[in-house]
């Protein structure tokens, strides 16, 4: 397509756009505009600054209250298109509230996950209040290159691993991997530079912050890209994976400081522990222990599991934690590691339905929505939503990723942004057409 079919194309697809929505009011514009710079803030302070979400939430509240009428129009339009996400999150909050009365937990514990039941609203205001993507995408740069800078002050200045300002390395490294798919997959036509170069800024943190377990995300986020992109993209997601392959490969053999700082002799050392019998204090054998733990806790408690939040307690009745011993290491651990085993070990049958219908809802929900929309699939938000999806998977096999709320409410939040965006260009490639 030449640059004048592509002008053509945009053209008509506005026109397309104007005609399905109509003409918006000031005050709509002005609450429009509002949610772009929110949409911008989302990603661009989520793990650079200490504010996290709470600058977007202000000014999503905000652009609400300017304009609260266009919610209501969207519901007539897309209402019925929400209901399995609606189902979803009241299913999953249903299963989080027993389980917090039935074992009078704190509403701390049931906090992170109550979060996903603001993701049909977020869904429907992106789609009532039609933002430009690109603020998303713009604001996923500049979080990577910040988040880069903040992990090399951090390993720089004497901290092993680089924690940004969520004072976890892992949940700091989860979520560099959900800005990359931000950045990859709302990329606007033409701008490869610039997400190229946050995007290796944003593998380089990861690095620095010495998690192994978002790797395999990472990975389909660029196998996912090798598959639809072309020309000079597909070119350079190759060439970025052969660097990264290759890096590996030196730092797994020669060792050396970017080996240590990516634990990979670490890990090396934990598999020949493993193997001469249990060790609970290498970082693999912990693990492996916890998923032990959680299984047979779910065989014992089936139906009700042991409580929300409450899979410490299961730890600290291990032999190895018991008084006088220290609450060191292994015994510090407070969830399972892993989002199948520690819903179903504190939650039981219920709690491990929940998990897999806040995963594959939305993921099945994205694949009907690329399979309705041929056109733009490349950068159509359906597809960032879906590896958004599978990232999220790929991480919550070696983490709890609901048991931190930052990473929680990134999901709750950003599902629903995709999925409201995805509604939206479904929508206004159909008034196109016509």
């Amino acid at each position: 397509m030449t640059e004048s079919q592509a002008a053509m194309s945009a053209s008509g697809r506005a026109q397309g756009a104007a005609v399905a929505f109509g003409e918006p009011s000031r005050r709509q514009r002005w609450s429009r505009r509002t949610l772009e710079i929110g949409l911008f803030c989302l990603p661009a302070l989520l793990i650079s600054t200490p504010w996290g979400l709470g600058p977007f939430a202000a000014l999503a509240i905000v652009a609400f209250a300017l304009s609260p009428g266009l919610i209501v129009q969207g519901w007539r339009e897309v209402g019925r298109e929400l209901r399995w996400l609606i189902a979803m999150a009241a299913v999953a909050a249903a299963v989080v509230l027993y389980s917090k009365l039935h074992f009078d937990v704190r509403w701390r514990e049931a906090d992170n996950r109550l979060r996903l039941l603001t993701l049909p609203f977020f869904a429907l205001m992106i789609y009532a209040y039609r933002p430009s993507r690109r603020w998303l995408w713009a604001g996923a740069l500049v979080g990577l290159a910040g988040a880069f800078g903040v992990a090399l002050f951090q390993v720089g200045t004497g901290l092993d691993r680089a924690l940004g300002w969520t004072a976890n390395a892992i949940v700091f490294a989860d979520a560099l991997i959900a800005l990359i798919v931000v950045a990859v997959f709302t990329r606007p036509s033409g701008e490869l530079l610039w997400t190229t170069l946050a995007c290796a800024l944003g593998v380089a943190a990861v690095a620095l912050s010495g998690s192994r377990g978002v790797w395999p995300g990472l990975a389909i986020v660029l196998v996912v890209g090798l598959i639809v992109s072309g020309g000079r993209a597909r070119k350079l997601s190759w060439t970025v994976l052969a660097v990264l392959a290759l890096g590996l490969t030196i730092s797994w053999w020669v060792g050396g400081p970017v080996a240590q700082q990516m634990r990979m002799q670490e890990l090396v050392s934990d598999v020949d522990r493993v193997k001469r019998g249990n060790d609970h204090e290498s970082s693999l054998g912990a693990r492996m222990t916890l998923l032990e733990l959680a299984r047979d806790t779910f065989v014992e408690h089936p139906l009700t599991g042991v409580g929300i939040g409450s899979f410490e307690k299961v730890v600290l009745a291990t032999p190895q934690c018991a008084p006088p011993a220290p609450r060191i290491g292994f015994c510090k651990l407070g969830h399972a590691h892993s989002d199948a085993f520690e819903w179903a070990a504190t939650m039981g049958l219920p709690g491990l339905i929940a998990i897999f219908g806040i995963y594959l809802i939305p993921l099945s929900l994205f694949v009907r929505r690329l399979r309705a929309q041929a056109v733009g699939r490349s950068r159509s938000t359906a597809l960032a939503g879906l590896v958004l999806v599978l990232v999220y998977i790929a991480c919550g096999l070696t983490q709890s990723m609901f048991a931190h709320q930052l990473i929680a409410s990134f999901y709750a939040v950003m599902v629903g942004v995709m999925y409201g965006f995805a509604l939206r260009e479904s929508r206004e490639n159909a008034a196109w057409r016509t």
